[in-house]
Order: C-alpha cells, then structure tokens, then sequence
C-alpha cells in the first residue's frame, strides 16, 4: 500500500529534521517492521483489498493509566492500534474505525476493553498513523479539547479530557521532551554533513513554564515495568 510508504518517508524526513538517528524499515509479507514503526496488515476482503491495520508504535511516551491512590499516572513506552479500513477505502473514509490494543489513559479513548478511539480522520492511513503518534503524545491540535476548541466534546474519558485541557500545551511539551530523550541523535554524515538546527517550538527539551498538572518524577521516583515505563505526578 502506497500510503504505509508514505507514512516512513514522512517520519524519516521528520526524524532527520530534528536530527534523531532512522533506521529504514524492512518489509517482511504483509509486516513493515522498524525500530520505532511497524504496520501489519492483519485482515483483508475477499478482493485482497486491506481490511484490518496493526499499528506499533516503540520508544513513544503515552499515559497508560492512574495508580490506585490517583496521585500518579504511569507513562508506557509501546502502543498498539487496530485500524479497520472499510471496503470502500480509500473512499469513505469517516467508515474508518480504530482502537487501542495496549492500555491507555487518553481523553479520546474508551477505558474498557474495548479500547474504541474517537479520533477524527483526517486522511488516508499514512496520515492516520502520525496522528495516532501525536495522540499519544498529548497534541492539542489532535484531541482538541473543549476548553480551546468550544464545539468540540469531552471524547471517551472525560476525567482525563478535565485534566487535560487545564494544561494542554504543557502537557504535550513534556511529553515531547521525553519522547526526544528517547531519540538518539544522528551522527554528522548520517544527516548528509549538515548539523541540523531546529527552531520549532516542540523541539524544546523542557517545557518553557513548570506545568501545574503534570511533573515528570526523578529517575529514584520513577516507576518502571518491561518497556522502561515513567510516572508523572498529578499536581
């Protein structure tokens, strides 16, 4: 599929951009597989046309959840995602389903088993998945919470939607930050000899104002599990 393509060429150019080391993918059947990307076609029609779509995302923070005092949020570093293309793809394209296949705290998604995302489309699949990225890591132009977007409505968790919108660019700052942290940066003649110099405003490595919502804890604090997972305090 022409558009799984895309979505590596976008994310390569990007991750040159802020020079971060990229490995290209590979592409083994019906699985393209990366260090921080891999897509899996898990389903198809009759016609072979694609029908059911793995998305893994790796090395990605994303808030997987609350601690049973509700003073901390746990931070998980691999997600998965179930898109499900309609038969008409890629007409039709608000027919596009999705659901998070790992555990996640999102104001967009369900926190049941079902994991059902209420999550605009807003192209084809190369554009689906660098939203679901930008999901996960807290972007306000994604989940457009109702305090900045007014016609907008509280999604699937609105604990989390409340909490959120108190502090949303800050909190999408941080969680940049870590996701960067993540990020080896490539050598010289890995960006073609040229140093590359962002200027962008998600490039920082802190946010510019300590955030009265969230607080990343100290590496002692921190609570970890198989994917080297974080804990940020709610304040």
């Amino acid at each position: 599929m022409e558009s799984i393509n895309v979505f590596y060429e976008s994310m390569k150019d990007f991750f040159e951009t802020k020079g971060w080391r990229w490995t290209p993918p590979r592409r083994q059947g019906e699985k393209w597989i990366q260090e921080d990307y891999s897509v899996e076609i898990r389903g198809k029609y009759s016609d072979g046309a694609y029908r059911d779509v793995l998305f893994t995302m790796r090395r990605t923070p994303g808030l997987i959840g609350q601690s049973r005092n509700k003073e901390h949020l746990s931070l998980g570093y691999q997600h998965k995602f179930m898109i499900y293309l309609p038969r008409e793809y890629p007409a039709n394209l608000s027919h596009i389903k999705m659901r998070a296949v790992t555990k996640l705290w999102h104001p967009r998604i369900s926190t049941g088993r079902s994991g059902e995302a209420c999550i605009t489309v807003n192209g084809e699949l190369d554009r689906i998945l660098i939203d679901l990225i930008y999901h996960v890591l807290m972007d306000p132009k994604r989940i457009r919470p109702p305090k900045i977007y007014p016609k907008e409505d509280f999604g699937m968790n609105g604990v989390a939607m409340r909490w959120y919108e108190k502090d949303a660019e800050d909190i999408y700052q941080t969680m940049f930050a870590k996701w960067a942290q993540r990020h080896e940066k490539a050598e010289l003649k890995e960006t073609g000899g040229i140093r590359i110099i962002g200027d962008d405003s998600s490039s920082r490595t802190s946010p510019k104002k300590k955030s009265s919502t969230i607080q990343i804890m100290g590496e002692h604090e921190e609570e970890k599990d198989d994917e080297g997972s974080d804990a940020v305090r709610i304040l």
